[in-house]
């Protein structure tokens, strides 16, 4: 074999082998790519639980505060469990209120569910003239069994308590009012869990 082709046949063998690694890069690559993009598709369809409308309050012997939650993900949500703190506004007093429920049915996609909470007229001091301000710590906790991950919301809210018989409207907490209620919680040995 004349030395032409045996070193034309070398380099076409060099440029195949180069050509050969390129494409199994690229395939390394494209596999990279959608196992990322499937792990954060399957993310996004994880559950995930919002308020379906305003918290609603009934004033009668107590107050009964209800909570209905949608599940706005494509995933259900299973093993469901809520931790409630109510405390009065001026951070000076424990805990009026401090529950722990745990739903034993999963909550399907757009399906909802209600947290109620019933307080007695003297957790609310309902049965003197004085109006108190609160504030409402709601930690959910539950998980995906597809993907089986656990995942956490809090809600912070405040509610400024009856007035004239009439119960005032639940809104959320600004960002400032988060770092008193976290020191408070802290301070009063509340465990979120």
């Amino acid at each position: 074999m004349p030395a032409n082709e045996d070193k034309l046949l070398r380099w076409s063998s060099i440029i195949a082998t180069v050509g050969t690694a390129i494409l199994a890069l690229t395939a390394l690559i494209t596999v990279y790519v959608t196992l990322n993009a499937w792990k954060v598709q399957r993310e996004d369809a994880r559950p995930y639980l919002s308020l379906k409308e305003s918290p609603q309050i009934e004033v009668q012997e107590g107050v009964q505060l209800e909570f209905r939650f949608n599940n706005v993900g494509i995933h259900p949500a299973v093993n469901l469990s809520s931790q409630s703190i109510i405390f009065e506004q001026s951070l000076k007093q424990k805990p009026i209120y401090n529950e722990r429920y745990d739903l034993v049915n999963e909550i399907p996609k757009d399906t909802s569910s209600s947290l109620v909470i019933a307080l007695t007229p003297e957790e609310v001091g309902q049965s003197s003239n004085v109006s108190n301000s609160y504030y409402l710590v709601v930690l959910l906790q539950y998980s995906d069994p597809v993907i089986n991950k656990q995942y956490q919301q809090s809600l912070l809210l405040k509610w400024n308590g009856i007035k004239e018989g009439k119960a005032l409207a639940i809104v959320h907490v600004q960002a400032q009012e988060k770092e008193k209620i976290t020191l408070y919680l802290q301070a009063n040995q509340v465990s979120l869990n």
